[in-house]
């Protein structure tokens, strides 16, 4: 019997929203240069970078074990500032029929908010809901949110 799901959170980040979108959608291939703490490579296999329909290997490491996500990048909206990644292969669908993952930018008068949304489908009702994975997104964001203002400050000294 299939056992669906949704987890959503919101990271309050002091980078604007479009230079979220920006890293999740245009600067995809720059990710564990970004974020090396928790990516070690993403690979492209088919597409271009940032090109809906583009298939990717996320290479990453989560709860101290390194892993890999196939994945395509189903959509990307511009206007709304978000992307939608759906997971075709690797760790996760060891456990799940179906997973995606909606990241969001959603501008603030400071900032921005970052919003995570994860939908799937248990393989069983035995397996746990992925909260790791929803922490993961957390970091994520706390990390680009660092790079993001450190590139800003780098920018700011040179000019």
């Amino acid at each position: 019997m299939p056992v669906f799901g949704r987890l959503e959170t919101e990271v309050a980040a002091k980078a604007p929203a479009y230079k979220f979108h920006e890293v999740n959608s245009k600067r995809i291939h720059e990710t564990a240069k970004i974020c090396p703490k928790y990516f070690q490579k993403i690979d492209l296999k088919e597409g271009e970078w940032g090109g809906e329909g583009s298939v990717t290997c996320w290479y990453f490491v989560i709860d101290g074990k390194a892993v890999m996500s196939k994945e395509i990048l189903e959509k990307v909206d511009n206007e709304n500032q978000s992307v939608t990644y759906n997971v075709i292969g690797g760790v996760l669908k060891e456990t799940y029929q179906s997973f995606k993952f909606i990241v969001q930018a959603i501008p603030k008068d400071e900032g921005s908010l970052v919003r995570w949304t994860l939908i799937y489908e248990k393989l069983n009702v035995d397996i746990p809901d992925p909260n790791a994975m929803l922490q993961f997104g957390i970091d994520v964001t706390a990390e680009i949110d660092a790079y993001l203002i450190q590139e800003e400050l780098e920018k700011k000294t040179i000019a």
